[in-house]
């Protein structure tokens, strides 16, 4: 399946968004969908470090809708 290609503010207010529904994300932020090469799946971004509140606890309860994400989209290329 080939990924739409979506533009880094509308993936970081769908995961902003999601995380204000997890309780376990309370008091924490991510600074930003940080664009690199495609990996081994073809996904070329992922999320920047999560910092504040239980920031680890956050990112297991957060990983099923950010795989999800990254299985279905790409963000433009910044590579050239």
């Amino acid at each position: 399946m080939s990924r739409q290609i979506k533009n880094k503010a509308e993936l970081r207010a769908m995961v902003r968004a999601e995380q204000a529904k997890i309780p376990a994300c309370e008091g924490t932020c991510f600074g930003d969908i940080v664009w690199h090469a495609p990996d081994a799946s073809g996904c070329n971004w992922s999320l920047s470090t999560m910092e504040g509140g239980n920031s680890a606890a956050c990112v297991e309860a957060i990983r099923p809708f950010t795989d999800k994400l990254r299985e279905a989209y790409n963000v433009p290329d910044e590579g050239k």
